[in-house]
């Protein structure tokens, strides 16, 4: 956990809040690595939140509400 930081920033982070590499095209992380620092609590259910959140952005389309 921590080490792919979101962010805007390129200098500060390595991929963007929707998981794009900065530097990379084409290239995505969407697991447990983008979190800043993890938690006392089973991330779990927080990865699945973040690729399913970059998967809806990949295929172009808004999640369920």
């Amino acid at each position: 956990m921590g080490t792919l930081r979101m962010g805007n920033d390129p200098a500060a982070s390595v991929t963007s809040p929707a998981g794009r590499f900065h530097d990379l095209d084409n290239l995505y992380a969407c697991d447990g690595s983008v979190f800043p620092t993890s938690s006392g609590y089973n991330p779990t259910l927080t990865i699945i939140a973040v690729a399913l959140r970059i998967a809806h952005g990949l295929a172009g389309t808004a999640p369920a509400t």
